[in-house]
């Protein structure tokens, strides 16, 4: 079956389900004003290590608290584009390198790894102060079940481009989940579905690549739409890669 096809085909079913997905509690981190994210990818050959991958602002819905709320220091002020939360992640080992197109090759990795999601939140609107959630800096903590990364690049190998895209679990700090009204033991299934990569050039051991655009997402899924949700949200970070 044609990539495309079978890629709209996901999308098409997701899109299905996406009403019962969403009366489930999410929080979807984000830039605000479009402010890059920053931090970096790199290839070591074996996993994928992210760094320093920053966010402005996380929206909430369907808790007892929804609404936007912005990172912060640990006093509640909030800085645009200073005050940052920051996401950090190792996946599992390496499965598959696939060449799916010229200079273009999509590496797979396996369940494991570590996920995390370091930094404040606070009720406070940019250029203001308001009081955190919670009193410590852990936001989220989790692994994954896979992730999938296509890389583009010149024959020097400098300068490539590419998207990434994963899926796994992962616990709050509890009083945060308390602050939103959600159990203590909460698990979420999260997703980092646009991971747009940039100036990227090798390495003695793979590449390393700046990190343009980022979104990390998070859901309470209710039962039978997990894998759903998470071959949607793959797919679709393929297939817009393949759009651009």
């Amino acid at each position: 079956m044609n990539l495309v096809k079978l890629i709209s085909g996901a999308v098409a079913t997701i899109a299905m389900t996406v009403g019962s997905a969403h009366a489930a509690p999410l929080f979807n981190y984000d830039q605000g004003q479009g402010l890059s994210p920053g931090g970096t990818v790199a290839f070591d050959g074996t996993r994928l290590v992210g760094a320093n991958i920053g966010f402005d602002l996380m929206n909430a819905a369907g808790t007892s608290s929804d609404g936007v709320f912005h990172c912060s220091t640990a006093d509640g002020s909030v800085t645009l584009g200073t005050t940052r939360c920051r996401l950090s992640f190792t996946t599992g080992n390496l499965v598959s390198v696939t060449p799916s197109g010229p200079n273009t090759n999509t590496y797979v990795f396996g369940p494991g790894g570590e996920i995390t999601l370091t930094g404040y939140l606070s009720t406070a609107t940019p250029g203001n102060t308001a009081p955190i959630i919670g009193t410590t800096p852990l936001v989220v903590s989790g692994s994954f079940d896979a992730y999938t990364i296509t890389l583009q690049a010149p024959p020097s190998g400098v300068g490539g481009t590419g998207v990434g895209a994963g899926l796994g679990f992962d616990f709050k700090d509890p009083m945060m989940l308390a602050y939103f009204g959600l159990a203590a033991d909460t698990e979420f299934r999260f997703t980092t579905s646009q991971l747009a990569i940039g100036s990227c050039s090798a390495t003695a051991a793979g590449f390393t690549c700046n990190v343009n655009n980022a979104d990390f997402q998070n859901t309470v899924p209710e039962p039978g739409t997990l894998a759903l949700l998470g071959l949607g949200l793959l797919a679709i970070g393929l297939l817009r890669w393949r759009a651009g």
